[in-house]
């Protein structure tokens, strides 16, 4: 993980991400492989529900918020999906810096159009400067949060990778969204 600088605080407070980050950073809760394959055979799709012996069990809204500490009141967070000009956009977000347009993969050089691997933001991102001005602490904290959710909540297929759209939804930093 990339450590957390103090100063990201304030932002991620604003977004009320700020419980969801402070568990994700004391480490997830040991996972029982086979309590969760025991809910996954007793979960019924046509219902939304586990179907137990003690009967049904369905999942809420608020269940997530209160295990996954993220916020369900504000604005709901919808991400406009139009791809115009999408690169420079997300570089915009993050002070203009970018991954490369290729990454080399055992020999073979692969074009990344969907976002940028977790070793480019940990290389370009894992330490804000002592003297860094407010706004620039804003993209660390923005870049920060893309990065936690991405690897914790929405990770690719690989698990190597932060989706541009995640950072988009990250925009406006001063809003809190549900």
């Amino acid at each position: 993980m990339m450590p957390y600088d103090d100063r990201y605080t304030v932002h991620i407070q604003t977004l009320g991400l700020l419980p969801f980050i402070h568990m994700v950073n004391r480490g997830t809760l040991h996972m029982n492989p086979t309590a969760i394959t025991t809910l996954v055979d007793r979960w019924r799709l046509e219902t939304h529900s586990f179907h137990l012996r003690t009967g049904k069990m369905t999942v809420t809204l608020q269940d997530m918020s209160m295990i996954l500490a993220l916020p369900i009141q504000g604005d709901p967070l919808c991400i406009n999906t139009s791809s115009d000009n999408w690169r420079d956009r997300m570089c915009s977000l993050i002070g203009g810096k970018c991954p490369g347009d290729t990454i080399s993969k055992q020999g073979v050089k692969l074009r990344v159009t969907d976002g940028a691997t977790f070793k480019w933001i940990s290389q370009n991102f894992s330490t804000c400067l002592k003297n860094a001005s407010d706004d620039e602490v804003m993209i660390y904290a923005r870049v920060y949060v893309w990065y936690v959710i991405t690897k914790t909540i929405f990770p690719d297929g690989k698990g190597n990778m932060a989706h541009w759209h995640w950072l988009k939804a990250l925009t406006k930093m001063d809003k809190k969204w549900s």
